[in-house]
């Protein structure tokens, strides 16, 4: 969300149709869709869509600047022009980027749960890099981590993609202008012509990937490269403004209306980068046709919003890790007040930042004719900033070192000392059965069906383990139940998915889990294994059922006289626990019981055979409260899985049913 200098206002007549030095509005434009940004994310935690906005004009301005090389007759000319080009990106974009990561950094450590470190650690170096979007990209994509606080780096997605943006479309720009000086043709229109190609392959590929995949489509380069290339081909297409004054205005008006009404009519995040991006799109070059034409609206000629325009760009580097740290303090609601708080906080950052840092070393004479003074000087800028993380890091590696010695003794059965919270609120996230990095699982969006054979792989007898990472978070246990009674185990786990005929089911999260549920049991039924573990409940919305798609596949395995240990669904929080106990204490963050298990009554499960259930809420919920830590032991992981230390040391039931059942004969 880089800032392109506004150079001095053109002084000509209104009525001209010539295009001005400067288009008039975009400076408050800026200033209007960076505060759009903030408001959205504060108190209505939804996207505005006004960051498309910053790619076309990002793209405007970089062809305004490179098209300079039509203008070069050599290729050696044509090189310094990209080389300048390079260096002054370098010096607007790093300074900013660098102090935010930096106050970022200093501010997560000291008020930050450790709970978040890990998470967040990483998107620091992602952004300071540019390559945060990539790494959301990955992140979303893990399922073990979903449900985690966001982190507070992940705006850089967008300076990232704009980073990407100013390093390869000056190539871009230069293998058109040498193919046209070599070819004798016109250098503006076989720009035009690649500059189009490359739109319609980017809008093609973006539509078809958030057809596939919208939530990786939202942060991919080349799925956002169109918005760049409207930008840049409305820069060669705009020689002149209009001379219907009236209709520029209206167009203008019409424009702006459109983006500010975007985010609140539409869910954005769940429909960019597809059709539905072209609104902010259309509506930034209807603005900026309005601006070249002498008749952008009023509004973004304030004064204000004009002089507060340079500094658009640190506003919203800001504004997102001083909203992710008030939440991790205040809770997820933010008021009027705290979110008025956050905007002036902003706002006087980012003032201070570009005045005091970004446009000094933007200005300094002595880099500014050197390529290698400012390489110099991005990486002396960069080099506090890798520090601070790498500080950071160390601080969470130590932690974690002593951490995993006292989780170890835990899972062992010592005795756990009274000021430890074992595994740390620090580890909780990486808390997961080790048989996760075994990789016998499925994601969420694969319908294969993937297993392997564990434990007593020369036992003469076979557990399967089946359904989604509720059930999965059981497999250590099993594991280890399993060779006791000398028994192979076979997984089948898919993240998001349960055991199930989905046809029955109100809500299926993945269609990929319809042919992959019904694969799985065609399996069980042919395979026969001797026992079966499955997840016999699910929590939804307070209540605990057992749901028609459930009862329909035991009825299946019991058809077939396949036996089961069904095991109770645990409670399903509405708030991160690790990072609530670290915040607010064990006790604030435990659940009255009812909120999650309004019945104790036993369920009917004779209809389905031999089905031992588990009621496992007796240990996770005893008498009247469902407790985050029990016997200094934390308790879940993230909202809605247990940790595993928790499942080691407390999941008796489940392992008593197992060895019961075999011990009784019943194979």
């Amino acid at each position: 969300m880089s800032v392109q200098q506004a150079p001095a206002r053109d002084a000509t007549s209104p009525t001209d149709t010539r295009m001005p030095a400067y288009l008039n509005g975009v400076q408050g434009l800026r200033t209007v869709a960076a505060l759009m940004v903030a408001v959205y994310h504060i108190w209505f935690g939804r996207v505005s869509g006004a960051v498309d906005v910053f790619f076309v004009v990002a793209g405007y301005f970089a062809a305004k600047s490179l098209m300079r090389m039509a203008e070069s007759e050599t290729f050696r000319a044509r090189v310094q022009v990209m080389s300048r080009y390079w260096m002054r990106t370098l010096r607007r974009i790093t300074p900013s980027a660098v102090v935010v990561i930096i106050g970022t950094a200093v501010a997560s450590l000291l008020f930050m749960p450790h709970s978040a470190w890990q998470y967040a650690i990483p998107h620091g170096f992602a952004s300071l890099f540019h390559f945060e979007n990539w790494l959301l990209i990955a992140s979303n994509a893990d399922y073990l981590q979903d449900g985690m606080a966001a982190s507070p780096f992940q705006q850089f997605w967008a300076l990232s993609l704009q980073a990407q943006f100013y390093l390869l479309f000056p190539l871009l720009l230069f293998v058109a202008v040498s193919l046209a000086k070599r070819r004798g043709w016109g250098a503006r229109g076989t720009t035009l012509a690649v500059l189009a190609l490359t739109f319609a392959a980017s809008f093609a590929f973006a539509i078809w990937f958030t057809a596939v995949d919208q939530p990786a489509a939202y942060f991919h380069s080349l799925a956002r490269g169109w918005e760049f290339m409207a930008g840049a081909i409305l820069f060669l297409l705009m020689t002149r403004g209009l001379a219907q004054k009236g209709l520029a205005a209206a167009m203008g008006w019409v424009g702006l209306i459109a983006l500010i009404g975007l985010g609140a009519t539409m869910d954005v995040s769940a429909l960019f980068p597809g059709w539905a991006a072209l609104i902010p799109v259309t509506a930034a070059i209807l603005i900026m046709i309005s601006a070249a034409s002498r008749r952008a609206p009023i509004l973004l000629s304030v004064g204000p919003l004009v002089w507060f325009g340079n500094a658009s760009f640190a506003f919203y580097l800001w504004h997102w890790p001083i909203l992710v740290l008030y939440r991790h303090r205040f809770g997820e609601q933010v008021g009027l007040k705290g979110g008025l708080a956050i905007l002036a906080l902003s706002a006087v950052l980012a003032y201070a930042t570009t005045r005091f840092v970004e446009t000094p070393v933007r200005d300094w004479k002595r880099i500014q004719g050197s390529a290698a003074a400012t390489l110099v000087a991005t990486v002396l800028m960069m080099a506090p900033a890798f520090a601070a993380l790498s500080y950071w890091d160390q601080a969470l590696e130590r932690e974690q070192e002593r951490a995993v010695v006292l989780k170890q003794a835990a899972i062992d059965g010592d005795e756990i000392p009274d000021d430890e919270i074992v595994p740390a609120p620090a580890l909780a996230r990486d808390d997961v059965p080790d048989f996760y990095s075994m990789r016998c699982h499925q994601q969420y969006d694969d319908p294969e069906v993937k297993s392997c054979v564990l434990g007593d792989e020369d036992g003469d007898v076979t557990i399967a383990v089946v359904g989604g990472s509720h059930s999965g978070q059981w497999m250590d246990l099993v594991l280890r139940t399993a060779q006791e009674v000398g028994a192979k185990v076979t997984p089948y786990i898919k993240l998001r998915c349960g055991f199930a005929d989905m046809e029955l089911m109100p809500e299926v999260r993945d269609p990929s889990c319809i042919p992959w549920s019904a694969e799985v049991l065609q399996r069980l039924i042919d395979d026969r294994p001797d026992l079966v573990v499955v997840l016999a409940t699910l929590q939804d919305d307070g209540r605990d059922e057992v749901p028609e798609g459930y009862a329909a596949y035991f009825e299946e395995l019991a058809e077939h006289g396949i036996p089961m240990v069904g095991i109770r669904d645990n409670p399903r929080f509405d708030f991160d626990v690790p990072d609530c106990v670290e915040r607010d204490g064990a006790d604030a963050c435990a659940l009255p019981r009812s909120d999650f298990y309004e019945d104790d009554a036993e369920f009917d499960f004779s209809d389905f055979g031999d089905f031992t259930f588990v009621d496992i809420a007796r240990d996770a919920c005893p008498e009247a409260t469902c407790e985050a830590v029990q016997g200094n032991v934390l308790v879940y992981r993230d909202k809605h899985h247990f940790t595993n230390t928790w499942v080691l040391r407390n999941g008796g039931a489940v392992a008593d049913a197992i060895t019961g059942w075999f011990a009784q004969g019943r194979r």
